[in-house]
C-alpha cells in the first residue's frame, strides 16, 4: 500500500525538478542549496502524530468493512455519519445504517474483502483507492449467482474532531454486475413520445 501526504508538504518536497535551471550557477552549489532548501522545507512536514492517528482510524474503518465487526464504532464514526455511494450520492446517514449497509453486503458477499491499494492523507481527509473481492454466495435482494467479482473505486474519507464524519465512495457498478453475469440491455422503445 502506498501512502502519500496530501498536504503543502508534499508539494514543497518537489522543489528542485529538472525545470529549476539558472544560469551561471555550478551545478554542485546548486545541488548542495537544493538539499538544503529541501531539507529546510521539509522539517515538520514528516510523518505526523495527527497522520499516524489518520491511518490508524482508517485501517479500523477498512477493518471494519472486512469484518463487520462493530466494536467501537461510536468511537470511530461521527454520530451523524454520512456514507454517500455512486452513481447518485445520496447520503446515508447514521451509524445505524452504515451498520445495516455492511451487514447487508457480507450477507450477499460472505467473503467480502476490500483491501488499500493507495492512501493519499490530507489534514482532516484520506482519498483511498482500494479494491473489493467478494463472491456472491449468500442471501441478498437478487438470488445468489456464485461469481466473484473484483472491482476498483475510489473514496474520499472526511474526518471531523478525530472521527470520521462521511466517506464519499465512487465504484463501479456497471464492472460490478457484469462480473455477476448481468448485461445491460437498452429499454424498449414504446413508442410514447
Amino acid at each position: 500500500m502506498r501512502h502519500h501526504a496530501g498536504s503543502a508538504c508534499q508539494r514543497q518536497r518537489g522543489v528542485g525538478g529538472s525545470g529549476n535551471r539558472e544560469a551561471g550557477i555550478v551545478p554542485a552549489v546548486r545541488s548542495l542549496a537544493v538539499l538544503l532548501i529541501a531539507g529546510a522545507v521539509s522539517v515538520g512536514c514528516g510523518p505526523a502524530d495527527g497522520r499516524a492517528r489518520l491511518e490508524s482510524r482508517v485501517q479500523r474503518y477498512v477493518d471494519m468493512w472486512n469484518t463487520a465487526d462493530f466494536e467501537g464504532i461510536e468511537t470511530l464514526l461521527t454520530e451523524d455519519f454520512e456514507l454517500h455511494e455512486s452513481p447518485g450520492f445520496e447520503p446515508t446517514g447514521g451509524i445505524d445504517n452504515f451498520r445495516k449497509t455492511l451487514l447487508a453486503s457480507h450477507r450477499s458477499y460472505p467473503d467480502f474483502y476490500l483491501t488499500v491499494e493507495e492512501a493519499i492523507y490530507g489534514d482532516d481527509r484520506v482519498a483511498v483507492i482500494w479494491t473489493i473481492r467478494a463472491t456472491n454466495t449468500g442471501t441478498g435482494p437478487r438470488p445468489p449467482t456464485g461469481k466473484r467479482v473484483e472491482v476498483t473505486g475510489m473514496s474520499v474519507i472526511h474526518f471531523r474532531d478525530g472521527r470520521i464524519s462521511d466517506e464519499w465512495i465512487a465504484g463501479n457498478e456497471f464492472e460490478w454486475y457484469r462480473q455477476l453475469g448481468y448485461e445491460l440491455v437498452p429499454a424498449r422503445d414504446t413508442g410514447s413520445m
